[in-house]
C-alpha cells in the first residue's frame, strides 16, 4: 500500500473517532438481505458517556477469561484504557454493535495495521448483551470483514482466541477464519492480576492453555461470498 493510500486509511479511522454517525448506523449488518442492526464507531465522546464507560467495564468484567490479563476492572480504569489504549492509537478503532432501537450488545474492532503487508487483526470481538438478536455478532463480523477487504484493501485479517474459548473459535470458523498457529501459554499472578504469557524454552510445567491464531485472506473471503451467492 503506498504512502497515500495509508495516509487515507489513518485519517479515516481519527476521523470515525471524532464523533458518531449524524444519521443512522455508520454501518449497516444485513442478516440475509434484511437490516437487523448496525455498527458505529466508539467516538471521544463516549469519554465522557457514564453509560458508555459503564457497558465497557462491565462487558470486560464478565468476558475476563478470554483476554490474556486478568485484573480488577473499575469505571476510572476503563476510561483511561479507551483513551490510551483505543482513541489515541492511530490504527486502532473499535465499533459497538447497535440493536434496531439503538441498543448496545456488543463491541468488536480493528488493530495493528501493517500497510506493508496489507493486513490487520480484528479484535475485541465480545457479545455484551446475551441471548438477543441471535446471528448478530456473526453478522457483524461479515460486515466488518466486507469493510476491511473492500473499502481498507486489505488482504488478510487474523485474530487471536483462547483455545478453551470453543464458542468464539466455532464463530470464527463459520466466518471463514482457519487456524495457522497456537503457542502454549503460563499463568503468571503479579500485584492481584493474572497474564497469562508466552512459554519460553526453560518452562517445564503442564500447558493449561494456547494462544490460538487464526487467518482469513481475503481470497478465502472472497470465495465463502460467492459461494453464498450461488447457493
Amino acid at each position: 500500500m503506498d504512502a497515500d493510500c495509508e495516509a487515507q486509511v489513518l485519517e479515516t479511522i481519527r476521523n470515525l473517532k471524532l464523533a458518531p454517525a449524524a444519521n443512522g448506523n455508520w454501518l449497516a449488518i444485513f442478516d440475509r438481505d434484511e437490516w437487523m442492526a448496525g455498527l458505529d464507531p466508539v467516538t471521544w465522546r463516549d469519554v465522557d458517556d457514564p453509560d458508555s464507560i459503564r457497558l465497557l467495564a462491565a462487558w470486560r468484567e464478565a468476558a475476563q477469561g478470554s483476554f490474556p490479563a486478568v485484573f480488577p476492572v473499575t469505571l476510572e480504569g476503563t476510561r483511561r484504557w479507551l483513551i490510551r489504549q483505543v482513541l489515541e492509537v492511530p490504527d486502532r478503532l473499535l465499533f459497538w454493535v447497535q440493536g434496531p432501537q439503538g441498543q448496545k450488545i456488543g463491541h468488536l474492532g480493528i488493530n495493528r495495521l501493517d500497510f506493508a503487508a496489507r493486513n490487520l487483526e480484528l479484535d475485541n470481538v465480545v457479545r455484551g448483551v446475551p441471548r438477543v438478536m441471535r446471528g448478530a455478532m456473526y453478522s457483524s463480523v461479515q460486515t466488518m470483514l466486507n469493510w476491511v477487504f473492500v473499502t481498507l484493501d486489505m488482504r488478510d485479517v487474523f485474530l487471536r482466541v483462547f483455545s478453551d474459548n470453543t464458542r468464539a473459535i466455532q464463530l470464527y470458523e463459520h466466518c471463514g477464519f482457519r487456524e495457522t498457529m497456537r503457542m502454549p501459554m503460563r499463568r503468571v499472578e503479579e500485584d492481584g492480576a493474572v497474564r497469562w504469557l508466552e512459554v519460553d524454552g526453560n518452562h517445564r510445567e503442564p500447558v493449561a492453555r494456547y494462544f490460538v491464531t487464526m487467518h482469513l485472506p481475503r481470497t478465502g473471503w472472497q470465495a465463502d461470498c460467492d459461494d453464498e451467492l450461488a447457493a
